[in-house]
């Protein structure tokens, strides 16, 4: 019988909130090396996942299992005791963890590289998309640690190179996302390769069926640890701007411009699309790369890597190759174009808004977005602010507010009087030797260096223009809301005559005309009711079809419908077809086409008396 034990953390899940608990890393157990590499990375306080997590695993022999949101610290929660608990170098893997995407798997082993300090552990990392020789040969000479994707897994134990028998830790990081890859039978698998005694954690952020299953056949007894969840985009302000298509991209760049600190993933849904959108970003110098399903394995590292570290402020990227992207310090998400369900814009700005930190949000929307944004908004459930794009000269005022601030950070700190200061005071020197003053030369100088940030371009003024256009017209049509109508056309909701409005509009049935009860009544037709209905003998009532250019050909009325005068007689709207013909293959008037004009000119003349 399985035995669960449940524990819910109370503890808060802001960043400000965990500053405030009195638990450190010393009160959790963990050594002093691994914590002066913790703080070697920025981590100052434990996060919920790792304060219910850790003492658990260190004291415990129960397996576990945690259910946390990505970007709550669930790599330094299994990591760090594993770190701290493994024999260093005994010729076995002691550890093997699998995660979902290559890319969480590289994440997870750089993170655990750092966690271990001064142990010089041996961690591997395998997945595909590498060439398997590199992994075959770092494997050959030792792993302590294994981080790997469920397929490169199972491929280096059929080759009876990777041998987990003599595990002591067991390790599914984001198991339902590998259950939603279709991973399930791969895990069962491995695990039935992996030795008995071994310790298994199970880290989620949902619990299907499926994961309670695997506890249940493979954990025996567990521990289940869960955190309060935050809400998807509780921390992230969520942003739709309306652009022209044509202008999109420049909505893009407006956007970069309007925050110096932007630091984002931009989405598109095509790759075709995330190419362009970098060519062209790339070009206007901003410091942007793109990766997607035909960028290499290897190029994607690097990318990533820079990314990472901020050397990169800008990735452009589609919902795919975006799998397994985990920054916390993201400050903007953009979705250049809309996803294409409530799932997928969710996990978009999922990106931002993390480990207690704010983010926002941008969905650049043309008028083709509306209607399936409005939907994706409603099924997810969030609210999004609607804004105008700021000025060319806001986005101007921002950047040089931003440089002002950044020189004057320099010039108060003590960098000239540092030696690096030494060739740029030789150079400054030389400038003032020009004869020139010296707000002559800041001047030049900040034209060189930073013109395109401080000065609005020549072309912003007609972008202004145009993204204002496009605001007003959508303001308007939310302060004057139309109602639709019958056909293609909207009808004001003030003209109730125009035959075109609402059926409320024209009255009920019984204002029409109609009976009382509900049942139709029996209109007047050609039956018994001939003497109150016009005829619906053309030739009769004068009815003409519309305009047809084979047809009317000669007629001065060419639109509508065209009747014929009371004091006109059907002769004389009658044509010789025959002559018409004729006329027509010669490319000159007939007789009968004269006559016919003749004669309804003396028509109107009468009409007119005599006046025509």
């Amino acid at each position: 019988m399985t035995k669960q034990t449940q524990t819910q953390a109370q503890t808060p899940t802001s960043t400000k909130d965990f500053q405030m608990t009195p638990t450190t890393f010393q009160d959790l157990g963990i050594s002093d090396n691994i914590i002066q590499a913790l703080r070697l990375k920025g981590y100052e306080h434990p996060t919920p996942i790792q304060i219910k997590t850790i003492p658990l695993f260190l004291t415990g022999e129960a397996n576990i299992i945690g259910q946390a949101q990505t970007g709550t610290g669930k790599t330094a929660a299994f990591g760090v005791p594993i770190i701290q608990n493994i024999t260093q170098k005994t010729g076995r893997v002691q550890a093997i963890i699998l995660t979902p995407t290559r890319e969480l798997a590289l994440q997870v082993c750089e993170e655990m590289e750092t966690f271990g300090g001064i142990r010089n552990l041996s961690i591997i990392p395998v997945f595909g998309g590498q060439p398997i020789t590199v992994q075959l040969r770092e494997l050959s000479a030792g792993a302590d640690i294994v981080v790997g994707t469920p397929g490169r897994v199972i491929d280096l134990i059929h080759r009876k190179r990777l041998d987990i028998s003599h595990l002591s830790y067991f390790v599914l990081d984001e198991a339902d996302e590998m259950l939603n890859m279709g991973f399930i039978d791969d895990i069962k698998e491995i695990i039935q390769h992996t030795n008995d005694d071994k310790r298994m954690l199970c880290f989620s952020a949902t619990m299907p069926k499926q994961i309670l299953g695997i506890a249940k056949k493979y954990m025996g007894d567990y521990e289940m640890v869960a955190v309060e969840k935050v809400k998807d985009g509780e921390l992230t302000e969520q942003l739709s701007i309306d652009v022209p298509p044509a202008l999109k991209f420049e909505a893009l760049c407006r956007v970069i411009d309007s925050d110096p600190d932007f630091y984002g993933l931009v989405f598109c849904a095509r790759k075709d699309t995330s190419d362009e959108v970098v060519n062209r970003l790339e070009e206007r110098g901003y410091d942007a790369d793109v990766i997607h399903g035909d960028i290499l394995q290897e190029q994607r590292q690097r990318i990533m890597e820079r990314f990472r570290k901020q050397k990169l402020k800008i990735l452009v990227a589609t919902d795919v190759a975006a799998r397994g992207i985990d920054v916390n310090e993201l400050t903007h998400v953009v979705n250049y174009d809309i996803p294409q369900d409530p799932e997928s814009y969710t996990h978009r700005i999922g990106r931002t808004g993390r480990a207690g930190k704010t983010g926002i949000a941008v969905t650049l929307l043309t008028p083709a977005d509306f209607r399936k944004f409005a939907f994706i908004k409603k099924i997810a459930g969030f609210d999004v602010r609607r804004v105008e794009l700021p000025n060319a000269e806001q986005v101007a005022e921002i950047n040089r507010e931003k440089l002002k601030n950044d020189l004057t950070l320099l010039i108060d700190s003590d960098f000239v009087e540092t030696t690096d200061a030494d060739p740029f005071l030789e150079f400054g020197q030389m400038l003032t030797e020009s004869g020139r003053s010296s707000q002559e030369i800041v001047a030049c100088l900040l034209k060189q260096a930073y013109e395109n940030r401080i000065l609005p371009r020549n072309d912003d003024k007609y972008l202004d223009e145009m993204f204002a256009q496009i605001h007003k017209k959508r303001r308007d049509s939310e302060e004057e809301p139309k109602k639709r109508g019958r056909g293609s056309s909207y009808a004001d909701k003030d003209s109730k005559d125009s035959g075109r409005g609402r059926r409320s509009e024209r009255g009920s049935s019984t204002e029409r005309g109609g009976r009382a009860d509900g049942k139709s009544e029996k209109r007047p037709g050609r039956e018994g009711n001939a003497e109150k209905r016009p005829s619906r003998d053309k030739k009769e009532s004068g009815y003409k079809k519309p305009y047809s250019s084979a047809k009317t050909e000669g007629k001065e009325e060419r639109r509508g419908y065209v009747y014929k005068k009371d004091d006109a007689s059907d002769d004389d709207f009658k044509m010789d077809k025959k002559s018409k013909r004729g006329s027509a293959g010669k490319g000159s008037s007939s007789g009968s086409n004269k006559e016919y004009a003749t004669k309804r000119i003396e028509n109107k003349k009468a009409a007119a008396g005599g006046k025509y």
